[in-house]
């Protein structure tokens, strides 16, 4: 059973790389949403002279000082609600760069490992037989709903806290369902023997 739990998992994981890559490249469904600054580079130069460390930001930012007395953090709250009503808001993952040029290798490499690492997780359910998962295509489901379920409560969250574009949150949801559907197919065929032990 062990080796079938591992082969579903290099196989399932194989099988959301290249769809993954399929979709991304050939409809372009990771682009839906994206948009690009206008005014890039005044708007990069001010970053460089104003965030100094890589890290995740949220503007406007409320106060995070710890110590402050009950009133401070009414006080702060109140103000922070006025500057978040005034706009902008959103979050920034920020990279100084540091001169680091873009390794496509090996972003491509970590997304294989997290594409198999996860398969194996959804393997194990499957050789489990969890829910009474015995036939190919309740085992099929299985997987694209697991897709489903993280999709929805990953993609929804940064929609509903982080105002992630809606277009971008659906077409987030498509790929992950289309991604895991396919490897439900190949990954149900290969733990068919384990699930019916």
């Amino acid at each position: 059973m062990a080796k079938r739990v591992l082969l579903g998992a290099l196989v399932g994981g194989i099988v959301v790389f290249i769809v993954g890559a399929l979709l991304h490249t050939v409809l372009g469904l990771g682009e839906v949403g994206v948009k690009a600054l206008s005014q890039e580079d005044t708007v990069l130069s001010a970053m460089r002279s104003a965030i100094p460390a890589s890290g995740f930001y949220v503007f406007p930012a409320p106060n995070m000082t710890p110590g402050r007395t009950k009133e401070q953090v009414q006080s702060d709250t109140a103000a922070y609600m006025a500057k978040y009503q005034q706009g902008p808001s959103g979050i920034l993952v920020y990279s100084t760069g540091s001169g680091v040029g873009l390794n496509y290798g090996k972003l491509l490499g970590g997304e294989f490992v997290i594409d198999v690492v996860s398969a194996f997780f959804l393997a194990c359910i499957l050789a489990m037989g969890a829910g009474g998962v015995r036939s190919y295509w309740k085992r099929v489901f299985a997987v694209t709903l697991a897709a489903l379920f993280a999709a929805l409560f990953l993609g929804l969250e940064y929609w509903n806290w982080y105002n992630f574009p809606t277009s971008y949150t659906c077409a987030y949801i498509i790929i992950v369902v289309i991604e895991w559907f396919f490897a439900g197919l190949a990954m149900a065929a290969v733990i068919v023997g384990a699930s019916t032990a």
